[in-house]
């Protein structure tokens, strides 16, 4: 597994010990320790430790909780710095509309991997354009 995987997951289960053992948190690991507690069924996966860092999470056809839990935190923070803006805008229309926000964060998520795996798969730069155009489809999807 390439070294700077294991170095992000690593990250996370000093987060996910510090976030269980209630030690303080500031900044961002209490950021990503707060959406790591958000998301339950991620939790046996971080109790592992060091033991996760050996999971092929495509191998088994499951979620990455690692990544999950990067694209959430991505997409809080875009809506936080308003950057793009039309993520905020999105946000706001889908709530508006009765969404719940943590279904919202998992769609602007969704939108912001396909964005980013494209770019990873092409070698090439994220297309911001097709975020905002897959942001705005968002807004159309039932």
């Amino acid at each position: 597994m390439d070294t700077l995987v294991l170095h992000n997951r690593a990250r996370f289960v000093q987060i996910w010990e510090k976030a269980k053992g209630n030690f303080p948190l500031e900044g961002e690991e209490a950021f990503f320790a707060q959406v790591m507690l958000e998301h339950r069924e991620h939790h046996p996966v971080f109790d592992m430790g060091e033991a996760a860092f050996k999971i092929d999470f495509s191998a088994r056809r499951e979620t990455n909780p690692f990544l999950h839990i990067s694209l959430h935190v991505m997409a809080e923070q875009q809506i936080a710095s308003r950057q793009p803006v039309e993520t905020e805008e999105v946000f706001l229309a889908l709530k508006a509309g009765g969404a719940l926000r943590h279904d919202v964060i998992h769609k602007i998520g969704g939108a912001l991997a396909q964005v980013l795996q494209d770019a990873f798969l092409k070698n090439k730069p994220i297309d911001e354009v097709d975020y905002l155009v897959r942001l705005k489809n968002l807004l159309t999807e039932g």
